[in-house]
């Protein structure tokens, strides 16, 4: 008995399937899906197995690199504010990726794409931009539950470290203002509950300004605070 040829069409529909049942595949209490990573991996070893080729090209006079700067307001550990000025540099373009079937080349399927990247040089950017164009085509395609771990997962642990260390810098002025404050009390014992509205304005649920999080919000904060003891004093 001969062997039934696929067209190009069945042999994406037989990789799809094994996919979407360990996309599938939860576990635990959390309900995780299993990483990109594994399914991109069978998604690879099922193109070899049925005998298909994805080809990436970049559409030849699309491709454009230019500068991205932007402006960052931050705030030191004393509360004073500041514009970190960040020149990154945008590749995008268009491209098409080809499904092949090896078995009959001219038997293609072609998609139309773009691609876009953004880093400090030129080169990087356009490396992130086509390791995401890769990976988000082919999640996309095949309609691939993202989790987790998805290809934007670096983008999640550098915003947890800027948080992070937007926490650490708002700690540093709650430090400043909680002294201000106590410091100011010990003689005005009657401004407590003026000064605790104040410290409402900013937290929402307390008097607390270390419930603060925002270096920006903080630092708001402490001049308010100071020129309210400043006012006091003066009197």
């Amino acid at each position: 008995m001969s062997e039934v040829k696929l067209n190009i069409y069945q042999k994406l529909a037989k990789i799809r399937k094994p996919v979407e049942v360990l996309q599938k595949n939860k576990s635990g209490y959390n309900y995780k899906y299993v990483t990109e990573d594994l399914i991109l991996s069978k998604i690879s070893g099922l193109m070899e197995k049925y005998g298909v080729s994805l080809i990436p090209a970049i559409m030849p006079g699309t491709t454009h690199v230019e500068p991205y700067p932007y402006v960052k307001t931050k705030s030191t550990r004393d509360g004073k504010v500041y514009d970190e000025h960040v020149n990154d540099i945008l590749v995008h373009g268009d491209m098409e990726w080809y499904w092949v079937n090896n078995d009959d080349p001219s038997d293609r399927i072609v998609v139309p794409w773009s691609f876009v990247g953004q880093q400090s040089e030129a080169s990087q950017a356009l490396g992130s931009g086509l390791s995401y164009a890769s990976r988000y085509f082919l999640l996309k395609y095949f309609n691939v539950a993202t989790s987790e771990n998805d290809p934007d997962a670096w983008l999640k642990i550098k915003k947890e470290a800027e948080e992070a260390e937007n926490k650490e810098v708002a700690k540093s002025i709650a430090d400043q203002i909680l002294q201000l404050i106590t410091s100011h009390l010990e003689n005005n014992a009657d401004d407590r509950d003026a000064l605790k509205e104040l410290v409402r304005k900013y937290t929402k649920k307390s008097a607390n300004p270390h419930d603060i999080t925002d270096p920006l919000a903080a630092s708001s904060l402490m001049e308010e605070v100071k020129t309210f003891i400043e006012a006091k004093e003066k009197k």
